[in-house]
């Protein structure tokens, strides 16, 4: 199985965050540096989760078909 990562940053609010706890969002888009659209869950992102909110350089590694293996901090 193929293994593939990709780089990108998130510039979240805690206030912008919120929404993902009302229920009316729980998917976050965001665009890695090579030009890539990645569609991810916010499970994935909520360990990172401040009273700032989210922010950083992250590091998500995903299989061939697009399932999340991993995602860490870049820092």
């Amino acid at each position: 199985m193929t293994q593939r990562t990709s780089r990108f940053s998130v510039s979240l609010s805690y206030d912008e965050a919120k929404v993902f706890y009302t229920g009316s969002k729980n998917r976050l888009q965001v665009t890695a540096f090579d030009g890539k659209s990645i569609n991810l869950p916010w499970s994935a992102l909520q360990p990172f989760l401040s009273t700032s909110g989210v922010q950083g350089r992250f590091i998500i590694t995903y299989d061939g078909g697009g399932k999340l293996l991993s995602l860490v901090r870049d820092d």
